[in-house]
């Protein structure tokens, strides 16, 4: 594993951590019955039935992205536990991760052949 490329990437990494742990604390609230125990705040926009509809489709959209970015973090801190165990660079297959590959996503798990 090329030195530079791993701290490069562990830099990238990291700051991703930060980016991702930033968003997903700023606009929710804290709730154990939610994956990563954070879900989206409700919006109070009104009380008519159809600002109501509305609050609801907020909700629903802002819950996807919040475990998209649950789902992105997961990946994320599963590169840096690889690089703090020294696996890093290894596909879960047994194979060498391509430098192209970590240098386009850092977080990659699988080599280009696996990851289809």
């Amino acid at each position: 594993m090329n030195k530079q490329l791993l701290e490069t990437n562990q830099a990238k990494l990291l700051a991703e951590q930060k980016r991702l742990k930033t968003i997903l604390t700023h606009g929710s609230n804290v709730d154990a019955e939610f994956p990563g125990g954070r879900k989206p705040k409700f919006a109070e926009v009104g009380t008519e039935q159809s600002e109501n509809a509305q609050e609801s489709e907020q909700f629903a959209d802002d819950l996807s992205v919040d475990e998209n970015l649950e789902a992105r973090l997961k990946l994320v801190d599963a590169a840096l536990a690889r690089i703090a165990d020294g696996t890093y660079g290894k596909c879960a297959m047994g194979d060498e991760i391509e430098e192209a590959r970590l240098l386009a996503e850092p977080a990659a798990a699988t080599c280009i052949k696996h990851a289809k």
